[in-house]
């Protein structure tokens, strides 16, 4: 028999074995991985005590293990519950393998075993061992292969360009036989090496342990912890070696206790309270102060609270029943702000649907929420949405003027619905989020929410959209006054004169308004006291530039999800040095409670990524008409006594060493574009509806810095062309405008993974179009093509393209106005920008 024929079962083993070796394992590391080394490598030692030592060897003798082995099995273990996967790759030195390698990855492996240990499946420690023994046993047997036959059975140049192949390696010593030991420099990420002292007669004596780290990613202090983690993983493996891995504690008693406390935030006493109930006591204690300011129009707490009562009267009178959705169509203004009220005080909860969604998706949710009233404006009096409600209720400027209404005797109590919010829904259809008044009113008594901001809030946010709530209920509640902007989209520039005219002194701005807004005008908050912005990922640049053009402004990151009523956490900034190349998310907020757990809710160490369950007062009470998805994602809270709710909230989140929370990224597909709460799901539904359609994936791309763009890569069915305007079109029927893909792109398969997944790298970035078209005639139409181009991100834009089509949105288009106005003296409305979006119909306009 050949040679080749005798190392056939060797051959197959080490395909498998070292084809496709992590890219790199998630590591606890403090700080991301530099484009070039600098700091070296550091050395931390430590000690297991001799008890521990002949602990553990009688086990492993138990076992039939190594040393070496058991050692390998804990730091395998101790690497899966710090979060680094199921797939641990681990290297030993060991003597050179026959052959001569030729280039880096051949060098390594003729110089290293390497364990591939799988930890998948949650095994005993015990069982982890004996995985880890076969792991051993396999990597010697392939060091006999040499590094030719090694070249002819794996691809190592799928290794090329990688700064190390295994990121871990460990080694054990015997006293008087030692290995090569640690040194000054390492290629590895961490190299742990243990060294076995004995006693005369070979007694166990305790061991020496070593880790070289590379300093560029760790702190001598996250280091400690590993050394101190992995000696509770080998005690734990003498003493109950059936435990099963997730049930092993890595956390000593102290640190449990001091991460539950970093968990909550400060608890006080709210009351048994009602959004009414508080809003009367203002209403009592401040008559004639101002509420409201819209425009305009001015209303003092007595008016506002006089006209909700004779429109709460006439909902009582068409019968009202409790808790009963009341559906919202209205543009923002003091008269929504009566309708909020109205609707609670009757009893009710507000249902605000979103203006700018399409008629189709509106009627949809008041089906599904089973709306049979409808508050609305003169504007939208002929809506379809409100021609579909039972009975609609016109709401105008005058109503109630000069009558002086009592409070209803309906008093709504705590744990009544407020508010439903619907959101974008995995199954393609939306799904509603059911506030109660307890919820609310935790939000609006925040500590985090200053009186400094308060005094004078703007009111900016869509009431469809949860910052609503911190904008409209905190001042009403406190001592404040709402301001509220304008019904259309602000510029900087509109912002600056809004902020002047008022005196704005507080304002909630998703994480993409906020950049847009200050990188149009760095100083459009000047003369503000405190910005809250959050709902994504926030820009430490705009933060910067923000923070330096309006001296005296405070900036408060929030987190948190319309489940949690609008923010959970929250951060703060006062100076541009403050702000950090990723900005955290901060602490927990009163009465709330963070939790970063592993997948079987165990609490994570910190520099740890897990899952953020989020706890306390501030939880909705569910998904309106759907407790099956309410289980699924409100679950009980075993740190928290009985009866306690946490939900599970798919976002991914760490805690620094000082106590601040860092938002990492999601579980699932669920996204956020322009502060908007998208789910792929919903996207990919509505897309594969459609005619000639076979397969689709949504996915969300950056093809330049800070511009998130949805594209969609379909397959369409044999013979068939699509066409992407019409899909588009098609999809904004029952989309709202931030949902409706910028591109599609038509692919013969979609790309997949080994696995069986999306392969995001494989598909290509889109064209997004420009330059199809004819080319600028006059002086006017070519300063108006370089302007689109540049906020589109093109090379050319030709004077027949629309800006929507080529991928413009609410968010670039209140840019592009901000720009014809700074830079040709124009105030452009943005209806005439929607009416005439190509350049040649501009610049007639112009």
């Amino acid at each position: 028999m050949s040679t080749t024929d005798d190392t056939a079962p060797l051959t197959e083993q080490c395909s498998r074995t070292l084809a496709s070796l992590p890219n790199e394992l998630a590591l606890p590391t403090d700080r991301p991985r530099p484009a070039h080394a600098s700091s070296g490598t550091e050395l931390h030692r430590f000690e297991v005590a001799p008890e521990t030592h002949l602990a553990v060897l009688t086990a492993a003798e138990k076992a039939r293990a190594s040393m070496s082995t058991v050692v390998s099995a804990a730091v395998a273990a101790l690497l899966t519950r710090l979060g680094a996967g199921a797939d641990i790759p681990i290297a030993a030195p060991a003597a050179a393998r026959p052959g001569d390698p030729q280039g880096e990855a051949a060098d390594f492996f003729a110089h290293h075993h390497v364990l591939r240990i799988d930890t998948s499946g949650d095994p005993s420690l015990r069982e982890l061992v004996e995985r880890t023994r076969e792991a051993d046993r396999s990597a010697r047997a392939l060091h006999d292969l040499s590094v030719e036959r090694l070249a002819e059975v794996v691809d190592l140049a799928q290794y090329a360009g990688r700064s190390s192949l295994v990121q871990v390696s460990v080694l054990v010593n015997d006293e008087a036989t030692p290995g090569t030991g640690s040194t000054g420099t390492s290629r590895f990420d961490i190299s742990i090496t243990l060294t076995e002292r004995q006693q005369s007669g070979r007694e166990p004596a305790g061991v020496v342990g070593e880790i070289a780290y590379d300093a560029d990613l760790f702190d001598r202090a996250t280091v400690a912890s590993l050394a101190d983690r992995l000696v509770r993983l080998l005690t734990a493996f003498a003493t109950e070696p059936d435990t099963a891995l997730s049930r092993v504690e890595l956390l000593s008693g102290q640190e449990l206790r001091d991460l539950l406390e970093t968990s909550s935030g400060a608890e006080y006493a709210l009351g048994e309270h009602s959004l009414v109930e508080l809003f009367e006591a203002r209403v009592r204690a401040t008559p004639d102060a101002v509420a409201v300011v819209c425009g305009e129009v001015s209303l003092t707490f007595a008016e506002l609270n006089s006209r909700a009562n004779e429109l709460a009267g006439r909902l009582v009178g068409a019968g009202i029943r409790l808790e009963e959705p009341v559906a919202l169509v209205m543009h923002r203004s003091a008269q929504l702000i009566v309708a909020v009220l109205a609707t609670l005080k009757a009893g009710g909860c507000y249902l605000p649907l979103h203006l700018a969604h399409p008629a189709e998706r509106m009627l949809g949710i008041m089906a599904a929420a089973d709306v049979r009233l409808l508050l609305t404006d003169a504007a939208h009096a002929d809506h379809e949405a409100v021609r579909g409600a039972t009975e609609a209720f016109l709401v105008t400027v005058d109503s109630a003027d000069g009558v002086a209404t009592g409070n209803l005797d309906r008093k709504p109590l705590p744990e009544q619905a407020a508010y439903i919010l619907y959101t974008s829904g995995s199954t393609g259809v939306p799904k509603g989020i059911q506030v109660s008044h307890r919820s609310a009113v935790c939000l609006a008594l925040d500590t985090s929410m200053k009186d400094s901001a308060l005094e004078r809030m703007l009111v900016q946010s869509p009431l469809a959209f949860d910052p609503s709530t911190g904008e409209i209920w905190s001042p009403l509640l406190r001592k404040g006054q709402l301001v509220i902007a304008p019904p259309c989209d602000l510029d900087a520039q509109g912002m600056k004169e809004l902020i002047a005219r008022h005196g704005v002194t507080g304002a909630i701005f998703s994480g993409g308004l906020f950049r847009m807004l200050v990188d149009d005008s760095a100083d459009v908050f000047a003369g503000m006291n405190d910005v809250y912005t959050g709902g994504e990922v926030l820009s430490p640049v705009a933060l910067r530039k923000a923070l330096d053009a309006a001296p005296g402004l405070v900036v408060r990151p929030q987190y948190g999800p319309t489940e949690a009523t609008l923010a959970v956490t929250y951060h703060c900034l006062e100076r541009a040095e403050q702000v950090p190349g990723d900005v955290p998310i901060g602490r927990p907020m009163d009465n709330r409670r963070v939790y970063v757990l592993d997948e079987h809710l165990n609490p994570v160490p910190p520099g740890v990524v897990g899952e953020l369950y989020l706890g306390g007062a501030g939880l909705a009470r569910g998904y309106f008409g759907n407790p099956a998805l309410t289980a699924e994602r409100f679950v009980p809270d075993p740190f928290h006594g009985v009866g306690a709710r946490m939900y599970r909230s798919g976002d991914l989140g760490r805690w620094t060493r000082d106590g601040l929370l860092m938002f990492v990224g999601r579980t699932d597909d669920q996204v956020k574009v322009r502060g908007y709460r998208i789910e792929l799901g919903e996207i990919e539904t509505v897309l594969a509806r459609q005619e000639g359609v076979r397969k689709v994936a949504v996915i969300v791309r950056q093809d330049q810095p800070g511009d998130e763009r949805l594209v969609a890569y379909v397959v369409p069915d044999a013979g068939r062309a699509l066409d992407p305007a019409a899909l588009a079109e098609q999809m904004g029927r029952t989309l709202p405008e931030y949902m409706v893909p910028s591109a599609f792109v038509t692919l013969a398969g979609i790309p997949l993974t080994a696995n069986g997944k999306l392969d995001r790298s494989a598909l290509p970035a889109p064209d997004y179009g420009g330059g199809a078209g004819r080319g600028p005639r006059t002086a006017g139409e070519e300063r108006l093509c370089d302007m689109f181009a540049e906020i589109l991100g093109l090379d050319r834009v030709s004077v027949d393209e629309g800006f929507f089509t080529l991928g413009g949105d609410s968010l670039l288009a209140a840019r592009l106005r901000s720009r014809i106005r700074t830079d040709l003296g124009v105030h452009l409305k943005a209806q005439v920008l929607v009416r005439n979006p190509t350049v040649a119909e501009l610049a007639a306009m112009l």
